[in-house]
C-alpha cells in the first residue's frame, strides 16, 4: 500500500471523526483500509498507518507551542501601535487619531488572541485524534497477529 493511500485513509477519518464520531469513523476507516489492501499485506498497511500517524503526531507536537506562528508577530506589532494610539491619545491636535488607531487595534488584537486560541485546541483535538488512528491500529493488528 502506497503512502497516498494510507495519508487519504487517515485524512478521511479525522474529517469523518469530526463531523459523525467515532464509531462511523472507524468502520468507514478499516473498510477503506481492507478493501484497498489485500488479506496478505493488511499487516504491512496498518504498521505503516501507525508509523505515519506518529509522525504526524510528532509534527503536530512541534506545532502545538501558540508562540511560534505568524500570528504571534502581528500581535506584539499591535501593542507596539498600541502604545503608539496611548501617545497620540495625550496629544490634543491628535487625540481623535489616536482613539481610530487604539481602537482598531483593540479590535484586531482580540480577533488575533481568538485565532491563536483557535489554532492551539485545534492542534489539541488533532493530537486526541490522531491518538485514536494509532490505537485502532494497534488493535487490528493484535487481532490480526
Amino acid at each position: 500500500m502506497s503512502k497516498e493511500t494510507v495519508d487519504e485513509a487517515i485524512d478521511m477519518y479525522v474529517k469523518e471523526r469530526m463531523v459523525r464520531g467515532k464509531q462511523m469513523a472507524i468502520t468507514h476507516f478499516l473498510a477503506s483500509l481492507y478493501l484497498k489492501e489485500q488479506s496478505e499485506g493488511i499487516i504491512e498497511c496498518m504498521r505503516r498507518v501507525r508509523g505515519l500517524t506518529r509522525y504526524y503526531m510528532d509534527l503536530t507536537k512541534v506545532m502545538l507551542n501558540p508562540f511560534k506562528g505568524p500570528e504571534v508577530a502581528w500581535l506584539f506589532s499591535m501593542v507596539n501601535i498600541a502604545v503608539y494610539a496611548c501617545f497620540l491619545l495625550s496629544v490634543e491636535d491628535q487625540r481623535m487619531l489616536g482613539i481610530a488607531l487604539l481602537s482598531g487595534t483593540l479590535v484586531n488584537g482580540g480577533y488575533l488572541i481568538h485565532n491563536m486560541t483557535r489554532k492551539w485546541c485545534d492542534m489539541h483535538v488533532m493530537l486526541a485524534i490522531y491518538d485514536e488512528i494509532v490505537q485502532i491500529a494497534d488493535h487490528e493488528l493484535e487481532t490480526l497477529v
